[in-house]
C-alpha cells in the first residue's frame, strides 16, 4: 500500500507502484467544493500509454491508455456531489501476471459502486521512458484525449492511495475507516 501527499509529481515510472498485470486499487480522498470540481486526481505515464483517474464534467473517469492505440474507459453514472469523499477505481485483472491482459474496473464514490467496465488489453512493460507518476495533475503529455495537460485537480486533494496488496475492496475501507476512528 503506498500512499501520496498531494503536490506528488514527476516521481519516476520505475519508482512508482506497479499495477500492471496485477489486481490493485487506486483511490483519492478528497474535498468537492459546492461548485463542483475537475482535473486528474492520479495518474503515470502519457500520450504513448498510461493511466488516469480523473474527474471531468462532474463524473469520475477511468482511462487506460494502450499505446495510443486504444484507449479504454469507464465512467461514472452519477456525477460526484460536493463533499468529503473517497474515490476510487478497482482493478481487477483476468490473470495476474498474465502479459497484456484484460481485465475490469469498477469506480466507487465511498463504498457505493458507480460506475464498470472492461479493459482487453494493457502496457505490459513500462508506459514511456519520459512521463512520470502524478498526483492532483498529469504534468507533460496527457493519458486521457479527454482533457489537456496538466488538467490540475480543482477540489482539495487530502491524500491518493495505490493499493498492489491481496486486499478486497471492502477490507481496504474498513481499514480506512479505523484509520480515521483512530485520527479523531
Amino acid at each position: 500500500q503506498f500512499v501520496y501527499a498531494p503536490g506528488t509529481i514527476r516521481l519516476g515510472e520505475r519508482s512508482a507502484p506497479n499495477t500492471k498485470n496485477v489486481h490493485h486499487t487506486l483511490a483519492a480522498e478528497v474535498q468537492i467544493p459546492k461548485d463542483g470540481a475537475e482535473g486528474v486526481l492520479v495518474c503515470c505515464g502519457g500520450i504513448s500509454g498510461g493511466f488516469s483517474l480523473f474527474i471531468k464534467d462532474g463524473k469520475l473517469h477511468w482511462e487506460h491508455n494502450y499505446y495510443n492505440e486504444v484507449h479504454y474507459r469507464v465512467t461514472s453514472t452519477t456525477a460526484i456531489p460536493p463533499g468529503h469523499h473517497v474515490l476510487s477505481a478497482e482493478v481487477k485483472v483476468d490473470k495476474e501476471g498474465k502479459f497484456g491482459g484484460g481485465g475490469s474496473v469498477t469506480l466507487r464514490l465511498g463504498k457505493k459502486s458507480i460506475g464498470k467496465g472492461r479493459f482487453e488489453q494493457q502496457v505490459a512493460g513500462y508506459f514511456t521512458v519520459n512521463e512520470g507518476f502524478d498526483v492532483g495533475c498529469d504534468t507533460v503529455s496527457p493519458v486521457s484525449d479527454l482533457y489537456e495537460s496538466p488538467f490540475p485537480f480543482t477540489g482539495k486533494m487530502i491524500k491518493v492511495m495505490v493499493d498492489v496488496s491481496e486486499a478486497s475492496f471492502e477490507e481496504l475501507a474498513e481499514q480506512h475507516e479505523a484509520r480515521a476512528r483512530l485520527a479523531m
